[in-house]
Order: C-alpha cells, then sequence, then structure tokens
C-alpha cells in the first residue's frame, strides 16, 4: 500500500476554473458547502490551487466520499492515496496500489508531473512504474487494458488514484444568490428545483396548497421531496401558502382560471423576494405541455412582475424531465397522490389569453390583496437557511 495507507479524496473544480478574478469565492463557497454537506463526519480540508482534498477517517471515509457525490460545483472526485513527490516513492506505492486490485487484468498508467521544478517527468513515472510493474508480474499496456491507474504530482506531495468518479457540475449552491421555486407536488418542480441549485441558486421553496389546514401540505409528500432535494442543499426554507381566499375570488373567471392562478403563484412568490434578498423566481413550467403554459398565456401571466422569472424545463419534453427526475431520486414520490392546486381542471380553457383581459379579470378579483392575504397566513418551515 501507499506510503500514506489513509485514503483521502481529491475534488476537481471543473467549471469554477473559468470565473478569472472571481474563482476564489467560488472555491470558498464550495468548502463552506463541503463543510455543510459533512456535519457530523470527521475530516480535514485542504485548498489547493487546482483541487480539494479532503482527508477523512477511516470511520467517515465511506459516509464522505457518498455525500461528495451530491455536491455542485464539482467536475470529478477520485479516491487517492498521498506519497512523497520522489520517483522512486511513486513508484514504489503505485505498485503496491495496483497489486492491490482486485481486478487482474492489465493497467493503463497515466501521469501528470503538475509541478515542473522536480528532476524528473510524466514519462520517466510512466517508464519506471511500467519495469517496475512487469518485475512483479502487474501487465501493463497502454491501449489493451482494463483498469487505469492515474498519478498527479504536486510540489509537496503526489497523488496516486484508481477511482475516479463524475461530479454534478455546475456551481456552488449559493453561488447565484437565492431563488423563490414555485414547488408543486408534480414531476416538473423538484427537477426545475434541481437545474436552479445546479446552476448556485440557493433555494426558497413556495408550495400552494389548498388544505383547510397547512399541516395537511406540511405532512405530506411535499415535504418528502423537499427532503430528497436537501441531499443537494441543506439550507432552503418552505412557504406553505393556502389558496382558499384566491379560489373564492376565482369564481367567476371562467376561461381564464388556469391562466388567474399561475398570475397569483407568481405574484405571491413577488412579494417575497425582497424578504429573501432575491430578484428571481424558478417555476417549472415547459412550453406547451399544458393549457396554462402556451407562448401566450405565459406572456400574460408574467405581464409587470418585477422579476427575473426563469423557466429551467422549458424547452425539455415531458420523457426528459422523467429521466432527469429519476436520476435525482424524486420521481417516485412525484407520481404518488397529491391534493395539488395545479391540478386544477377547467373546462375548455383558454389557450390564446389577451393580456389585457387578464390585467382586468385581476382589478376585479383585487388580486394584489389576495396574493398579499395568502402570503400573511403562510406556514414557514426552515431549513437551516440563514
Amino acid at each position: 500500500m501507499a506510503a500514506n495507507e489513509q485514503r483521502i479524496i481529491i475534488i476537481r473544480f471543473g467549471e469554477l476554473w473559468l470565473r478569472g478574478k472571481n474563482r476564489n469565492d467560488y472555491i470558498n463557497i464550495l468548502i463552506e458547502n463541503i463543510g455543510s454537506k459533512f456535519t457530523g463526519l470527521k475530516y480535514k480540508i485542504e485548498k489547493h490551487y487546482d483541487k480539494i482534498v479532503v482527508r477523512p477517517t477511516k470511520s467517515s471515509f465511506d459516509e464522505a466520499l457518498r455525500r461528495t457525490g451530491f455536491l455542485f460545483g464539482i467536475s470529478a472526485y477520485e479516491i487517492a492515496y498521498e506519497t512523497e513527490p520522489k520517483l522512486a516513492s511513486i513508484v514504489r506505492d503505485s505498485c503496491a496500489v495496483m497489486k492491490n486490485a482486485n481486478d487482474r487484468g492489465a493497467f493503463r498508467i497515466n501521469a501528470h508531473r503538475a509541478y515542473k521544478q522536480h528532476k524528473f517527468n510524466s514519462e520517466d513515472i510512466v517508464k519506471k512504474l511500467a519495469d517496475a510493474a512487469e518485475k512483479m508480474k502487474i501487465r501493463v499496456s497502454p491501449k489493451q487494458y482494463s483498469q487505469e491507474i492515474f498519478i498527479s504530482v504536486a510540489k509537496d506531495a503526489a497523488y496516486i488514484s484508481m477511482q475516479k468518479f463524475r461530479g454534478l457540475g455546475g456551481l456552488p449552491v449559493g453561488s447565484s444568490g437565492r431563488c423563490i421555486i414555485l414547488f408543486s407536488g408534480g414531476i416538473d418542480s423538484p427537477v426545475a428545483a434541481w437545474l436552479a441549485m445546479k446552476r448556485g441558486m440557493e433555494p426558497v421553496y413556495v408550495h400552494m396548497h389548498a388544505f383547510p389546514d397547512a399541516s395537511d401540505a406540511i405532512n405530506s409528500k411535499i415535504a418528502r421531496l423537499i427532503g430528497i432535494l436537501s441531499e443537494y442543499h441543506e439550507n432552503y426554507r418552505i412557504y406553505y401558502i393556502p389558496t382558499h381566499r384566491f379560489q373564492v375570488s376565482a369564481l367567476k373567471t371562467g376561461r381564464y382560471e388556469l391562466v388567474m392562478l399561475k398570475r397569483f403563484m407568481l405574484k405571491a412568490a413577488e412579494l417575497l423576494l425582497k424578504r429573501e434578498k432575491s430578484s428571481m423566481i424558478v417555476t417549472g413550467e415547459s412550453l406547451g405541455q399544458v393549457a396554462s403554459q402556451t407562448q401566450s398565456n405565459l406572456f400574460s401571466e408574467e405581464q409587470e412582475i418585477n422579476a427575473s422569472i426563469i423557466r429551467p424545463l422549458v424547452c425539455f419534453d415531458k420523457s426528459e424531465i422523467i429521466e432527469l427526475a429519476k436520476k435525482i431520486g424524486t420521481f417516485d414520490e412525484s407520481v404518488k397522490q397529491y391534493r395539488d392546486v395545479c391540478s386544477i381542471t377547467a373546462r375548455h380553457p383558454v389557450i390564446n389569453s389577451d393580456p389585457k383581459a387578464v390585467l382586468r379579470i385581476e382589478k376585479e378579483m383585487k388580486l394584489d390583496s389576495v396574493a398579499a392575504a395568502a402570503v400573511k397566513s403562510a406556514e414557514i418551515v426552515d431549513g437551516s437557511i440563514s
């Protein structure tokens, strides 16, 4: 085994390299997120120029590795061993790692000398290691191989790895500020929330419910869905907003009921922007998926809303959304039965709404007052957001 037998986790930045002079700010946010993600685990963390090195204790390692897979802002991560940045140490400890591999197939050797002042180069590592491996009856082949060993040499240490994993990519959550997410019990909005977090936005969820008592919503699958999403980021807040005032005021909206419901949701979310120090509202809407999501209706719904309205799924078809929901783990919970206000089935809903008619109906409904009263009576569940 390598000179330092304790396994470490090496985290690669990926897209964060494109941030120029702001790169350190993003990396520091990522380190903060690692700290939140690793709560309860024993570990040490080091910030290097081109990577982050995490040193969990032996008892914490497996759980630390699992949690790393839920961090946004990481292009890749790997299990590694650390040794001295000397050619003899690298060859000796790399042979030990190769010998302990479960696969008896041939190896491909990948070496990178990041610190150029060492007297040996990458080719020297490959040649010396290949010669040493052959003497130990470890097969090496640059083309016909079943496994790879990766060696990275920095100034003060060398890292030997055989197991690399693809990260989630994107930006660290919180690096793009906070957003209000309109969150239903369906398939789409959890996926939209996940994609918003991937672009660095910290989530504030707003769920509109039709229950007489908010506890019915709080104890429903909504909390379970957000619990799944909290694996990707622990800090969040949920507003459970009742819709009974809207339902009473919308009795005479006719074919415009669905459009006015979305308008109500956006107005309620808009009222929370200043409180949550945000300027973005995220929805799970796609284009043309249901009656309220035609180009005309989307325009009518968002007119005069003072916010950036982000629709991550606007160009996705349903099968693509379902595949993402399965990938992130929300699909099974999303398809369970739930009393969702977004499932209103109006008879002959308007497809091409008149924006002026929407504003007129809104005035007749006193929608601003309705939304304000609904927000005032919201129940809030805090998931450690500051």
